[in-house]
């Protein structure tokens, strides 16, 4: 394709020659970006080069092939922090909280993560957040990581890795974050991917209280629902429409039975999801997105150990589960009766 086509850019309108950098089209429709801005396609196409998220890719690597809107924004720069273990403490059996105290404040976005490195260890991906009840000292950092009994690095927590451990941390990564807007914010999450959801969560409660939001944080065992107190915080900041959900196992009520995917409310084009998660719940709600018209950011967890992709987030979190209660002893084996035929 050649000649000139017609763009919109943040409400502004230009025409340019096809072929023309995305950054270079910015400046014609009078924005002045840096290079590290990322451009969304809200439609139409772009000829991308190099890696993307989704709709998402950095300006300078995104030339115009056609009609498109265009969205710019800007995300923090990458740094380098150093830090150390201030605290780690269980949130349920198999779930870790890690604190740890930085050199320096990262600037970063809600929604956003980090790749965090304990000395003599491998980076891990993970999600800085708030503590559970919506707190954070300004020199401090907070991790969610789920245990698992071979893991490089969860495995260590409490061993080796503990309070006074040197961190490296690189960041912030990821597209999935927090934005300024009008429209309901549908927060979707599944296992430690309520890290991420109760950054933005709290953020949008007391930065944009004006949008409505709907919450549904689940889990496969009844048992890994250590969401609760965030929860409760949010209810009592007037958050109506919440879902706590595990599908292995019925659990104890008001949470529910089932998968995060079945407790969607409607949705429309005035919706934006942000979803973490597991990659098919993930996969999921980018359909239902797609076909309701609604927006949708997300992160996914992978099956292995992996560094992020463009296309989401590949998280593993490793170390031995504490023993079962006589609660969670009870659970399991009612999971275990209703899975017998005719049980």
């Amino acid at each position: 394709m050649s000649g000139q086509v017609e763009i919109r850019i943040e409400g502004r309108t230009v025409t340019v020659p096809v072929g023309t950098g995305a950054l270079e089209a910015a400046s014609r429709a009078g924005f002045t970006l840096h290079d590290e801005c990322f451009v969304e396609l809200v439609e139409g196409t772009l000829d991308v080069v190099g890696s993307h998220e989704d709709n998402i890719v950095l300006a300078r690597h995104a030339r115009i092939n056609g009609p498109a809107e265009l969205r710019f924004e800007t995300r923090p720069r990458e740094i380098k922090v150093s830090g150390v273990v201030a605290d780690i403490t269980d949130l349920a059996a198999g779930i870790a909280q890690i604190v740890i105290r930085s050199s320096q404040p990262i600037p970063y976005l809600p929604g956003q993560y980090l790749a965090v490195e304990f000395a003599g260890f491998p980076a891990r991906m993970l999600a800085p957040t708030l503590t559970l009840d919506g707190l954070r000292e300004l020199d401090q950092l907070v991790f969610h990581m789920r245990r698992h009994p071979e893991g490089a690095v969860s495995a260590a927590l409490g061993q080796a890795i503990r309070p006074g451990r040197k961190v490296t941390m690189r960041g912030p990564h990821g597209h999935a974050f927090l934005r300024r807007g009008d429209g309901r914010l549908v927060l979707v999450s599944s296992g430690t991917g309520f890290a991420p959801l109760w950054s933005i969560a709290v953020a949008a409660r007391l930065g944009q209280p004006h949008r409505p939001l709907h919450i549904i944080a689940s889990a496969r065992d009844p048992r890994d629902l250590y969401m609760r107190p965030a929860l409760d915080w949010l209810a009592k900041h007037g958050v109506e429409d919440i879902t706590l959900a595990a599908s292995a196992a019925s659990p104890m009520p008001p949470a529910r039975h089932g998968r995060a995917i079945a407790f969607l409310p409607r949705l429309g084009p005035a919706d934006t999801i942000h979803a973490f998660g597991g990659a098919g719940m993930v996969d999921q709600l980018r359909q239902v997105a797609a076909q309701t018209g609604a927006r949708c950011y997300a992160n996914a967890f992978g099956p292995a150990e992996a560094s992020p992709s463009a296309t989401g987030i590949r998280r593993f979190f490793t170390g031995s589960p504490k023993p079962a209660s006589p609660v969670h002893a009870q659970i399991e084996a009612l999971a275990a009766r209703l899975s017998r035929p005719g049980g």
